[in-house]
């Protein structure tokens, strides 16, 4: 077990009483007496304490580097804290609450060893302050100081490091409290710390706030602050702040927006942040639906543990834990393979039953329970040498949960396949002597080929808030050919995603596009020709209808195509793209949409329809811009769907 002895400088920090009670300890050893002052918290007595304390100093200065999982399961054992202690306690608990604090499944096997490696990350993430308040010392440790498994009672038994007394035990002033169920529906690692950093500079910002000051982050001391690696203000601000701004304002008791204050030429080395609290009764709403959500889950699981298989019976159903949430945007545990009811009622939520049936006819709503009954069954048998994981279908759940994480949920994939279904899926399989087998494999192929289904349409949450796309108008600014192009995308320029980059490349002119487009379009363009490579490049398994040819998507490489054979170049189209998604506002929009839940998919949908319909594309940038130029409209106009048809 790896261990770290803190430096004198760091234990320094401890109370007059501390220092006694470290002199009497000695005193003790001296006569053969071994004395232990640390009381004992048992996860089945402190577990469900949900309120935290830690030191301004922990949150703001402190530097390490831990996953999602292990942040919930520090913040539970700070949580099992109480006001009068007066020494940090030693933690003991069951391997299964253990693995549950820590987000791992119970269920799923190699408990010990799973332990044993969760500990073991804690434990070698060292803690490192650049400075302690009032000095110019840099002081690091780790977080546990001990840990004991044993695998007769399966018991663990977890001793924090004694540095982390001064900024946990008796606090009295600079320091901040939360409430950490707001932080169990989160995803992202970066949304909990923001969080955690918004609360401990929230009265602070209130303070500036009546002076009309504003609260100011520096950059590159908030990568730090959240461990994060990322190279550009677009990697910060879409994976770190606007992840953590959704999560923050859809579950938590504070408002957080931010704005960029500060630049040196077109780099953001400063943002301005707004913490504002949200009112009592709708942080109590959403305190209650998530508490709500946990104890529910746990009271409904039937299969507990045994004695043999955890060591202990000593599990409290009623105490709340990082338990299975069930929302449409969060995947299902293979578990519920085995168990049909509970997985019909999760498909249901997956689905949103109650916004298709706005949307589908009867013969639809009824074909989407058609295939809802076909999935439980698919979900809890084996297929072939399909893997099979505490009672689920692994190759199954894997599919189905990749449609759910990508797209927020099964209701736009179900509203995209039950058209089809209920006129001639469900019919023919019906004529066949085995229906099921034929449903499942044509269930089990659309799950896989889910963008076919998901992205026929602008996305519902953005109908209302875009208008139309304006009629095609035709410009002598980039001039047609109709000459045969020396050089097309070819499949093999698909191999790898590297190898169809470079071939995109060869079709762009990234210096011309340098000087026309701004730092926010150029940041758009980036990732526009990442995605652009990953769709070219799409390894689906199974068919693709046609389009598939090695692992090269033909239908996107023939749409890029016909636009290198019209103008000898990519570049006009990814002048489009990269204008029509600036990053200086197309970001900020959606985030702002309250009707939409997943940004990334909205933005990865919009590329998939600008690849597949460039002409449209093309035609309504130009468009935009030459009337912006004139001020007059353009000549000539044209049905945009009868532009794209002429190629």
């Amino acid at each position: 077990m790896a261990s770290y002895t803190p430096t004198p400088s760091a234990t320094k920090a401890g109370s007059k009483n501390g220092r006694t009670k470290k002199t009497a300890a000695k005193a003790g050893a001296k006569n053969g007496k071994k004395q232990s002052t640390a009381p004992v918290a048992t996860y089945s007595g402190r577990g469900s304490q949900t309120i935290v304390r830690k030191s301004n100093d922990l949150i703001q200065n402190a530097m390490y580097s831990l996953s999602l999982s292990q942040q919930k399961l520090m913040l539970h054992i700070f949580a099992m804290i109480k006001p009068s202690d007066t020494e940090l306690p030693r933690y003991e608990m069951s391997i299964y609450e253990f693995l549950k604090l820590c987000g791992v499944d119970p269920h799923n096997g190699s408990m010990y060893k799973q332990v044993k490696k969760n500990i073991e990350d804690i434990a070698n993430a060292k803690v490192q302050w650049i400075r302690l308040a009032g000095t110019q010392k840099i002081t690091m440790f780790r977080w546990l100081s001990s840990a004991t498994i044993d695998e007769g009672t399966g018991k663990i038994v977890l001793t924090l490091d004694q540095s982390l007394k001064p900024h946990l035990i008796q606090l009295k002033e600079f320091y901040t409290t939360m409430n950490i169920t707001y932080t169990l529906p989160m995803k992202s690692q970066y949304s909990l710390k923001i969080y955690e950093l918004c609360k401990s500079y929230q009265n602070l910002y209130l303070t500036k706030k009546q002076k009309g000051e504003p609260l100011v982050w520096n950059i590159e001391t908030l990568k730090k602050q959240v461990d994060c690696n990322a190279a550009n203000w677009a990697h910060v601000r879409r994976t770190v702040l606007d992840k953590a701004k959704s999560e923050i304002n859809g579950h938590t008791d504070i408002y957080f927006d931010y704005e960029v204050y500060e630049k040196d030429r077109q780099r953001v080395i400063a943002i301005a942040v707004t913490i504002e609290p949200v009112d009592k009764q709708v942080a109590d709403d959403k305190l209650n639906e998530i508490t709500k959500s946990m104890s529910s889950k746990v009271r409904s699981k039937k299969n507990k543990l045994t004695l043999a298989e955890t060591g202990t019976l000593d599990d409290d159903p009623n105490v709340l834990t990082l338990e299975y949430v069930s929302v449409p945007e969060t995947t299902i545990p293979y578990s519920y393979g085995a168990t049909p009811e509970m997985l019909r009622q999760e498909l249901e939520v997956k689905a949103e039953l109650d916004k298709l049936a706005r949307e589908l006819t009867a013969d639809e709503m009824e074909a989407v329970h058609t295939i809802i009954g076909a999935m439980v069954k698919m979900a809890g048998t084996p297929h072939g040498n399909d893997k099979m994981i505490d009672g689920g279908n692994a190759h199954f759940f894997q599919t189905m949960n990749n449609v759910i994480d990508n797209c927020g949920g099964l209701r736009r994939w179900f509203e995209g396949a039950a058209t089809r279904y209920a006129a001639k899926v469900i019919p023919v399989a019906r004529t066949k002597s085995a229906p099921l087998p034929y449903l499942s494999r044509a269930i089990l192929e659309d799950l896989e080929n889910y963008r076919l289904y998901v992205v026929g349409g602008m996305p519902e949450e953005l109908e209302d808030e875009y208008p139309e796309t304006p009629d095609i108008v035709e410009t002598t600014d980039f001039v047609e050919t109709d000459a045969e192009p020396v050089n097309q995308l070819e499949p093999d320029d698909a191999a790898t995603k590297k190898e169809i980059t470079a071939a995109l490349l060869r079709y762009i002119d990234r210096e011309a596009l340098s000087a026309r487009l701004t730092t926010g379009q150029m940041e758009a363009f980036e990732d526009i020709l990442q995605m652009t490579a990953y769709f070219c490049r799409r390894n689906v398994k199974g068919k693709d209808d046609g389009m598939m040819e090695g692992k090269a998507n033909m239908q996107f490489l023939d749409a890029l195509n016909k636009v290198i054979a019209r103008y000898e170049s990519l570049t006009i189209l990814f002048e489009a793209m990269a204008v029509m998604m600036d990053y200086d506002t197309y970001w900020k929009d959606l985030m702002k949409n309250p009707k939409i839940k997943n940004p990334k998919l909205v933005f990865q949908s919009e590329v998939e329809k600008a690849l597949l319909m460039p002409s449209a594309v093309i035609g309504a940038y130009t468009a935009r811009r030459d009337q912006n130029d004139s001020g007059r409209p353009a000549r000539k106009e044209y049905n945009w769907t009868k532009v794209f048809d002429e190629e």
